[in-house]
């Protein structure tokens, strides 16, 4: 799994940043917290998926890219359309990896990508 160095974050995320990232990375059942992500159909523009739900082969995926992390689904619904919002206002499309290549590059630091070891 990797955390986008862009990472959105709700508001009740945020506040649990540091508990959640680490759960995350241990495994743990994280109740009620969603991850979004790239959409696994071409259908979508952006996935919204439980963090209880997700196979190991996701959390330990190098493919998997977390752009956002959200406490309920309400925040999370919230939290998408924050991102699709600042989507549309920089590229004027529903095209998110258009929208990701716009933005500036970042060392990556505060989140960084990660493997379990």
């Amino acid at each position: 799994m990797r955390w986008w160095t862009h990472l959105y974050m709700g508001e009740n995320a945020s506040r649990n940043r540091v508990s959640i990232l680490e759960g995350m990375r241990k495994g743990k059942m994280l109740v009620d917290t969603y991850v979004i992500t790239l959409p696994e159909s071409g259908n979508h523009i952006l996935d919204i998926l439980p963090v209880s739900l997700l196979t190991r082969q996701q959390r330990d995926g190098k493919d998997f890219l977390v752009l956002g992390i959200a406490r309920g689904y309400e925040e999370a619904a919230q939290v998408v359309r924050s991102m699709v919002d600042d989507m549309y206002q920089k590229t004027g499309a529903f095209n998110w990896k258009a929208y990701m290549e716009s933005l500036p590059e970042k060392s990556g630091a505060e989140y960084g990508d990660w493997q379990e070891q």
